[in-house]
């Protein structure tokens, strides 16, 4: 009796979930990267709907003013603004004219233009690394400053003591913060539009990549080890934090995938006890990616009879 209302309450479950998503990515990461690409989705879509073209009026309207308000602005906040216009576009282009590309690339292609045609508007513009670092790192110390109001003198300066490493990798965070905010986009819009282009990004338990990138990611390794100059160090750290995001997003899939018959309490107990040891959580999810290019943990999981991450009948 209760069986054909279980797919419907499962859908209700992953909107709310993706909604809950997407109003955090807004309040932590650059808006624009989730706005701009969902305003020209829906823009191109034939919109018919009520709800097609509110959505499309409060995307489009907020993306603007965040782009008539980065006149004036300090340079990161121009060039994350200039990424995500350009992302935006490719975005778009993209997926009209490869609606079947799926994967991690269709998101991964328009972060890459993005950020190449940042690196030509920065060099073109004359910014300076070292002027763009400083305002990262006066832009982070103020924030933990007020995250960290209250807390031990030790506390304080061993937050900001980790202020310079964070700010060189400014480029692989924000381009990560790209890539969910696509994701992020293109998943709702399948949910906003009459007449969606290509198909919807799976479920986060589903998330994998090609087994064959841990080379690329053993390389990056590799050659950071090696002393081969500040300009170079940089681009290989800013590599090897774009690998530790996307290992740690397939240690999260699969770690969903485990649990995702556990009550909903269980979850909750386990996402605040991350948060409250976030370094071995984060240690954990990257130990977890890592091994499942090799083990394969969510198809040696699945009981007989039933159905593999990929979708194909287990053995």
């Amino acid at each position: 009796m209760t069986s054909p209302a279980a797919p419907q309450d499962l859908g209700r479950r992953s909107a709310l979930a993706v909604a809950l998503a997407v109003v955090a990515f807004l309040f932590l990461a650059p808006p624009l990267f989730l706005l701009a690409p969902l305003a020209l989705l829906l823009l191109f879509s034939r919109p018919s709907t009520v709800r097609e073209w509110l959505w499309l009026a409060l995307a489009g309207l907020a993306a603007s003013k965040i782009i008539l308000d980065l006149d004036g602005a300090p340079a990161p906040a121009r060039l994350l603004g200039a990424m995500g216009v350009i992302m935006a576009g490719a975005f778009v282009v993209l997926v009209h004219a490869a609606p079947r590309l799926g994967g991690l690339g269709r998101a991964a292609i328009p972060v890459g233009v993005g950020v190449l045609g940042v690196i030509a508007w920065g060099h073109q513009a004359g910014l300076e690394l070292s002027a763009i670092d400083a305002s990262v790192g006066a832009d982070l110390k103020r924030s933990l400053e007020i995250l960290l109001e209250g807390a031990s003198p030790d506390q304080v300066q061993s937050a900001l003591a980790s202020v310079p490493a964070v700010a060189r990798a400014f480029p692989a965070i924000a381009a990560l913060q790209a890539l969910l905010g696509l994701i992020l986009a293109w998943s709702w819009y399948h949910r906003l539009a009459s007449h969606p282009i290509g198909e919807p990004p799976g479920p986060l338990s589903g998330f994998r990549f090609n087994d064959h990138m841990i080379w690329g990611a053993i390389l990056t390794l590799g050659l950071a080890l090696i002393p081969l100059g500040d300009t170079f160090g940089r681009v290989t750290t800013n590599g090897l934090v774009v690998w530790v995001g996307l290992y740690g997003a397939r240690g999260l899939a699969v770690a969903g995938h485990g649990a995702r018959r556990w009550p909903i309490p269980g979850r909750i107990l386990v996402v605040v006890m991350s948060f409250l040891a976030a370094p071995i959580a984060l240690g954990t999810l990257l130990a977890l990616g890592l091994a499942d290019t090799w083990i394969d943990f969510r198809n040696r999981t699945v009981p007989a009879g039933g159905s593999n991450a990929d979708g194909s009948d287990s053995p």
